[in-house]
């Protein structure tokens, strides 16, 4: 693949952990499991707090022998002190990698050995890593993978969601394949599953449409006078919100305005969205 079709994720950054006991550690604590991990796969995980709301998220491939932590540079410090503080006496090496994260759109990325597809979505392409010194950067690039997320529907740390805040259903992990519930104990394992098999998440992520620009992230999102979420990422007159189904869906019966500043807002739930406003 050209080089210079590949756009440098410069907010992420690669760790890897190795050592015979790498996988039975990991298989203990975070949300997918590995046994149906192969070679040559890209997933989405996360570890969580003992409450259930998520302190790492990340992207997960093996990388032979050794597991592939692709994360967001901000993550880098907390990951490497947890994992190093849950190791113990492990057999367990834990390294930042040189490798950068890149990114492709191309049409025959597919047939690159290296890239691995981002299970997530179609629209957040092939994930590829490697040295990436003639790999693009750019605002406008940036913007370009940023309106992927946005119609894709596919949650950043940071802009839609606080670590150590959020629930894995908020952000609609268990529907993007970064939960499994047939596996282990985990940590936060018991909160999740309570959640998932009784039905009571009530938060969930949806996009955000607007006949005008949207105010920035941060911004409340009322409808009429209830606080029903936040605007996350955003870019021009869409945008990305974790929101309460229930306010919403009352809302709209009840024939208010949902509003973010003065804008008025509608609300487009994820094609693979396995969850609707209640009735």
């Amino acid at each position: 693949m050209p080089q210079d079709q590949i756009f440098h994720l410069a907010n992420r950054v690669v760790v890897q952990l190795s050592g015979s006991e790498a996988e039975s550690l990991l298989q203990r604590l975070i949300t997918i499991d590995l046994d149906d991990l192969k070679q040559g796969e890209l997933r989405h995980g996360a570890l969580l707090t003992p409450q259930g709301k998520i302190t790492i998220d990340f992207l997960l491939s093996r990388d032979d022998g050794q597991f592939r932590f692709d994360l967001d540079r901000e993550q880098l410090g907390t990951f490497i002190k947890k994992m190093t503080l849950y190791r113990m006496r492990s057999d367990v090496t834990i390294e930042e990698s040189s490798e950068r994260v890149g990114v492709a759109f191309v049409a025959d990325a597919d047939k690159d050995a290296r890239a691995l597809r981002d299970t997530r979505s179609d629209q957040l392409g092939w994930r590829l890593y490697g040295e990436g010194a003639q790999w693009q950067t750019s605002p406008e690039l940036e913007n370009a993978y940023l309106a992927r997320h946005i119609a894709a529907i596919v949650p950043q740390a940071g802009l839609d969601f606080s670590l150590d805040d959020a629930f894995p259903h908020d952000i609609n992990m268990d529907a993007l394949g970064g939960l499994d519930f047939g596996k282990g104990c985990y940590i936060g394992q018991e909160v999740v599953s309570r959640m998932q098999h009784r039905g009571t998440a009530r938060k969930r992520l949806v996009r955000l449409e607007a006949d005008m620009p949207i105010p920035p992230t941060g911004t409340k999102i009322l409808a009429g006078e209830k606080p029903v979420g936040e605007v996350g990422a955003m870019l021009d007159k869409r945008a990305l919100a974790i929101v309460r189904l229930d306010r919403v869906a009352d809302a709209l019966k009840d024939g208010l305005a949902l509003t973010a500043g003065s804008v008025p807002l509608r609300i487009e739930l994820p094609d693979y969205a396995d969850f609707s406003l209640p009735a």
